[in-house]
């Protein structure tokens, strides 16, 4: 399936599906990189688009579709500030964004791999705690994977 086929099939995404990353916020598409950005399927700015329907959730970022074949990955990322004092409220998110998926985007949730590298933590500053430290490995536990300044989408592409 394609991601937008998939993000036009979720309820409450209606008009929510932007090509490549054009629902991300200016700074935050700064830090992605992709060198072929035909191989980019699309965005979604999940966060801004559901906050009036769940304004007390914890809501993650974006959406991001990145093409693979025949069939699109979803691939998502949240921008957070990245200190150890953060892990919690991230891990938060990303059950939200499980439960979501489950209940709410079962399109989207078949072409969202189940690795950590499909949830990224972009950090929205510099990163504050090292990959082998215990709050790195609670957010592996999560299937989170360790906070990053930027993501390159080429080195998802290429798993």
């Amino acid at each position: 399936m394609r991601f937008k086929n998939a993000v036009q099939a979720t309820k409450g995404l209606a008009g929510a599906y932007r090509p490549g990353l054009q629902a991300l916020a200016p700074a935050d598409h700064k830090r992605i990189s992709c060198k072929d950005t035909r191989k980019l399927a699309g965005s979604v700015n999940l966060d801004e688009t559901l906050k009036q329907a769940q304004p007390n959730d914890p809501r993650w970022d974006y959406g991001v579709g990145v093409a693979r074949g025949a069939r699109d990955r979803a691939v998502w990322v949240e921008v957070h500030p990245a200190s150890s004092l953060h892990v919690d409220e991230v891990i938060k998110k990303r059950r939200w964004l499980r439960r979501w998926l489950e209940d709410k985007a079962p399109a989207i949730e078949a072409i969202t791999p189940r690795r950590a590298e499909a949830y990224l933590w972009l950090a929205s500053g510099k990163v504050a705690f090292p990959k082998n430290s215990p709050q790195s490995r609670r957010l592996a536990e999560a299937g989170i994977s360790h906070p990053c300044e930027h993501v390159d989408l080429d080195q998802i592409l290429a798993d």
